[in-house]
Order: C-alpha cells, then sequence, then structure tokens
C-alpha cells in the first residue's frame, strides 16, 4: 500500500479473496431473474460498504440503473445506483470472471487508491471539482466495487463531435486541464491515461475520470497506453512516474481539441499559429525533466496557480474568532483589565566617599532613602586572598 492512510482507514488487501458471499456482503432479499441477478423493483437489495472515511456502511438499495456500454475486453461494469437515504452513485464493479486476473484488481486497487489520496489531500479544503469523487468501496466480496459521487453533466471528449472547440473555449480548456494536472501534481499522483477517454468537458471545466492506471509519482514506471497519448519514457517503461508525464498527454489533448483529430505516428505534427507553437514548447521532449510542469504552463496561459487559492488549509478557529472580536465590541471598554498599578522603582547603587579614608577606602550603598551602610572594600591581595589585604588572614 502506498497510499498514506489516516487512523480509522483500513488498509486495502493486496488480493481480495474470492468467495461465496456472506453476512455483512450483499444480502438479497428477493427471487432470482432468469439471467441470475436481483430483479430492480425496488427494496431488495442490502449494500455494505467502507466510506471514503473508513468508516462502514450498510444501506439498503432502492434502485439500480442500466450498465453503461463496457470497453472491449474490460472486466467492469458500470451503472447508477440509488440508496433507501436517497444517495446517488455510480457503481463501478468487477465481474467475478475477473476477479482472479491480477490486471483487473490492481486496476481497482488504483482507482480505491488514487480516490483515497485525494481526498486526504484535499480534505482540509474544498474538493476540486476537477475530480470524480471517491465514495465508497469493498473488495471481498463477490463483484469488488467501487463507488463515485456521479461525474458533472458532461460529455468525454471522445463523446464529442469530433471533439472541436472553437477558440474561446480552447483557453478555457487548456486553462481547466492544466489546473487540473497541477493539482494532481500537488496530490503526488500521475495519471496515466489523460486522452479523451477519460477527460469530460462541460464547456466551462474539464472532469478528469477513471484513475484506473493511475500511480504515485517516484514509482518505476509501468508499460502503459499506446503512443501518441503516452510519453515515450512511459511507453517503454522505463525511469520512474513523474508529474510531467501527465503533461505530455495533455498536449496531445490540446492538439485533439484545436483539430478535431487524433494526432498520429509517434510525435506532435505541426501545430499552425506562434499560440499553440509557445504554449507547447517543449512539452513533447524526450525526457520528462525537460518538459514544463504544470504551474509553468498555467503561466504561459496567463492563468492562475490553484493551489494559491484552493491549497491554504482553512482556519478551524475562525468562526470562534470572529464572534471573539464581536464580544470585545459589544462589551466596550469593560471587556479589559484594569491596568496593574505601576511598580515602586527598584533602589539605585551609589558610591560614596569615606572621609575618614580620604575618599578611596570604603564604600557606602546609597539606597533611594538616603541611608547609606559602610561596606569593607576589598583590599589589594593576590588571586586567591578573597579580597583580604596582603598579610591578612594566613
Amino acid at each position: 500500500m502506498w497510499a498514506p492512510r489516516r487512523q480509522g482507514t483500513p488498509p486495502l488487501p493486496r488480493r481480495p479473496l474470492v468467495r461465496r458471499a456472506r453476512q455483512g456482503d450483499t444480502e438479497r432479499h428477493d427471487r432470482i431473474g432468469t439471467q441470475g441477478s436481483p430483479e430492480r423493483d425496488g427494496m431488495n437489495e442490502t449494500l455494505s460498504f467502507v466510506d471514503s472515511a473508513g468508516m462502514p456502511e450498510r444501506v439498503r438499495v432502492l434502485e439500480y440503473g442500466v450498465d453503461e456500454q463496457p470497453t472491449s475486453g474490460s472486466g467492469f461494469r458500470t451503472r447508477t445506483l440509488r440508496l433507501e437515504d436517497g444517495r446517488l452513485f455510480l457503481q463501478r464493479r468487477l465481474l467475478p470472471a475477473y476477479t482472479t486476473r491480477a490486471e483487473s484488481i490492481d486496476a481497482l486497487e488504483a482507482e480505491i487508491r488514487a480516490g483515497l489520496t485525494l481526498i486526504r489531500t484535499f480534505q482540509e479544503v474544498s474538493y476540486p471539482p476537477e475530480f470524480t469523487r471517491l465514495a465508497g468501496y469493498a473488495i471481498e466480496v463477490e463483484q469488488p466495487f467501487l463507488l463515485l459521487d456521479p461525474p458533472r453533466d458532461a460529455r468525454t471528449l471522445a463523446e464529442r463531435a469530433g471533439g472541436l472547440m472553437l477558440s474561446a473555449e480552447q483557453k478555457k480548456f487548456e486553462s481547466s486541464l492544466f489546473r487540473a494536472l497541477r493539482l494532481l501534481e500537488r496530490a503526488g499522483l500521475v495519471h496515466r491515461s489523460i486522452g479523451p477517454a477519460t477527460v469530460r468537458w462541460d464547456g466551462a471545466r474539464v472532469q478528469v475520470t477513471d484513475f484506473s492506471t493511475a500511480d504515485r509519482v517516484g514509482r518505476p514506471r509501468q508499460r502503459i497506453g499506446s503512443q501518441p497519448w503516452v510519453s515515450p519514457e512511459q511507453h517503454a517503461g522505463t525511469g520512474n512516474n513523474d508529474h510531467r508525464d501527465d503533461i505530455w498527454s495533455a498536449g496531445q489533448l490540446v492538439y485533439f481539441v484545436a483539430h478535431s483529430r487524433e494526432p498520429t505516428g509517434n510525435r506532435m505534427p505541426p501545430i499552425a499559429g506562434p499560440v499553440r507553437d509557445d504554449l507547447l514548447k517543449d512539452v513533447f521532449a524526450e525526457r520528462a525533466d525537460q518538459r514544463p510542469d504544470a504551474r509553468t504552463m498555467l503561466r504561459r496561459i496567463a492563468a492562475s496557480d490553484p493551489w494559491d487559492a484552493l491549497g491554504r488549509p482553512s482556519d478551524p478557529l475562525l468562526e470562534g474568532r470572529r464572534r471573539f472580536v464581536e464580544l470585545l465590541a459589544d462589551k466596550g471598554p469593560s471587556a479589559w483589565p484594569a491596568a496593574p498599578p505601576a511598580e515602586e522603582p527598584e533602589p539605585t547603587q551609589t558610591a560614596v566617599p569615606d572621609p575618614s579614608t580620604g575618599g578611596s577606602g570604603d564604600v557606602k550603598e546609597q539606597y533611594g532613602s538616603g541611608w547609606g551602610r559602610r561596606r569593607p572594600r576589598p583590599g589589594p591581595g593576590r588571586w586567591g586572598t578573597s579580597g583580604r589585604r596582603t598579610g591578612e588572614g594566613r
């Protein structure tokens, strides 16, 4: 487990145990239909899972939606479900036939880890709308699944008509896209699959979805994805994950929405116009350390760094401080304690000449009252005589 855990959040097992459903899993209270799935007439099933805060939940399901069209070769099925308490979630579940496949389990666990990491990174500030939010998960069940808050009303770029955007919309898209990558960098994550199928757009803000390939920055790269959407290092599986791997993919996406066609080959074709050339300068460098980071990309388009505003944790005592100031204002001067009485001045010491010694024998200590007392003056003895005159006290 590489995601940091807080107290109260149970760890994810490295490999889920494939077994029959038991108490605490999904309890079925209806008759089984002809296809082997519960009939969806409502109030038929109790769902047990762990929420994103690490607390177990057990809620009755009110309604299931229809499975979305799965991608080819994917063992996951996605549908909406509504719980009895009114909450609506998107459920991604792994079919039983795929629970023994390491790559399928890795994808499920990666999405859960990434979701928990994002929640913990931004738990003291508002959760960024640029990401889907993990709501819960269950692993040691017949069909492991995770629950997500429903995505915003937007379509993926692959679902749009060629992904083409007008110039003004392109600028908003680029700003929101690199803002999302900046926040991912802050969370220490690299998505590794930024592309038309994983980025949604509603005309104002992107939403990055599908964190099943996400990994922590600094871990060894794995061969994943296809060119030109992934960087050469990621395609080869060399070196360690770098957040600038996603910068390469984002640059491909910028080209995609500007030209309404997918890039071909291993590199980006030339982009006409000085604006795009300046924006994508060094984005397709061979090595990650030669590419600009997300903050630099935001500066190039004159967009603010989201962490400057979003990343400052809120003051938990802010409301109490404000109330305290209001109470002091209501009480007026009486709210402040009386000033303490002035302290008497410390006595001063002044050397007073002794007439009997010609002004050089003893020294008197003069106090503020004017009364003095005689104090013997050390003689001219050697070191170690404790002030005695020569020849005394031997």
